[in-house]
């Protein structure tokens, strides 16, 4: 059984499909590098300021603009680790990132759910969380658990990391993957795996667990976030740096300069990782889209993000960074046929 389960994803190269010339690739590359060194981006954490500032970065007080030197973004580049393994507890669904390997999790974080018995629109619970990391224990098609609703009804925000997590262990034995709300809490989750790895050296050497920060766009590290990018880092546990810029809103509304926005702000998540802890394994995360002119609105099944998300994984295989992504969503008012492919 064990290695059918590790046979059944990843580990047949994928084919995707690839918008970006080779020639495309060079000029998104140049550009981002450019972007970085000339505009920079805004870092409102105190302890990733002043990694930037002691790396040689160009930093300025009072606007909190970091310009990064291509040779700095360069070296983090180098140094972060080209494949990463997201080790399941029992061995049987570890994710080798790397390359153009392709792994399937669910992902999130839904503050509402459909409830399974009623058929009714509710907010998520975390009952709703035991369920979830029980139906992913059981799928064999699901190779990771990214946490992927929210408790509700944990009112205290310094619990809902530790929450989150430890239902997640207790109900898979999968790699669980998770964004955090706050430092203590991710503190905490990171004490409460220790235990569970046996001390800290074990829990680096197989993370069975992985974390989502943000970088905000456009182009800002905020002090929440990045401190807590900061500190996991340093942990040197798994954390994905990921960014979201929505053609028309947060970004250009072209794709073209979406792509340049997710590369730049990417590169610049990876340079603070690399800063913080020379070789934890950081993560490129693309989750990026279109907007609605008419609403304004983040449009998460629209084909335009489809074609974003592949052009994102191209340019972290050029630069051999591992890259976690969102696919499968839907705007779809009701769960039919079209609203589950």
């Amino acid at each position: 059984m064990t290695e059918s389960r590790q046979k059944f994803g990843g580990l047949i190269p994928a084919s995707p499909y690839k918008p970006l010339s080779e020639h495309d690739i060079k000029k998104i590359t140049e550009a981002a590098f450019r972007i970085l060194a000339r505009s920079g981006v805004a870092v409102y954490s105190p302890t990733a300021f002043e990694a930037f500032k002691s790396a040689g970065a160009e930093t300025d007080t009072k606007s909190r603009i970091v310009r990064l030197p291509r040779s700095l973004v360069e070296d983090a580049i180098a140094s972060n680790p080209s494949s990463i393994t997201l080790y399941s507890r029992d061995g049987n669904y570890d994710a080798v990132l790397g390359g153009n390997r392709v792994y399937y999790g669910t992902g999130g974080t839904a503050i509402y759910v459909l409830d399974p018995d009623k058929g009714e629109r509710r907010p998520s619970t975390t009952e709703d969380v035991i369920l979830n990391a029980r139906m992913v224990d059981a799928l064999e098609n699901i190779h990771i658990f990214t946490i992927n609703v929210f408790p509700n009804d944990i009112k205290e925000k310094d619990h809902i990391d530790l929450n989150r997590f430890f239902h997640s262990m207790d109900n898979t034995s999968k790699h669980i993957m998770g964004g955090i709300y706050s430092m203590s809490g991710c503190q905490k989750v990171v004490k409460m795996a220790k235990i569970v790895a046996g001390n800290m050296e074990k829990l680096r050497r197989k993370p069975f667990i992985s974390f989502i920060t943000l970088i905000i766009s456009p182009f800002k590290i905020d002090k929440n976030y990045g401190e807590i990018t900061c500190y996991l880092a340093k942990q040197g546990l798994p954390v994905v740096v990921p960014t979201e810029p929505m053609c028309g809103t947060t970004a250009p509304i072209t794709l073209a300069g979406n792509v340049l926005t997710h590369i730049a702000e990417t590169l610049a998540g990876i340079s603070l990782v690399q800063l913080i802890n020379k070789g934890s394994p950081g993560i490129c995360g693309s989750v990026g889209s279109i907007s609605d002119l008419k609403t304004m609105g983040n449009l998460g099944g629209a084909i335009e993000r489809g074609i974003i998300n592949a052009a994102v994984a191209q340019m972290a295989q050029h630069f051999k960074i591992p890259v976690y992504s969102t696919a499968g969503t839907s705007d779809a008012k009701e769960v039919d046929i079209p609203g589950c492919l």
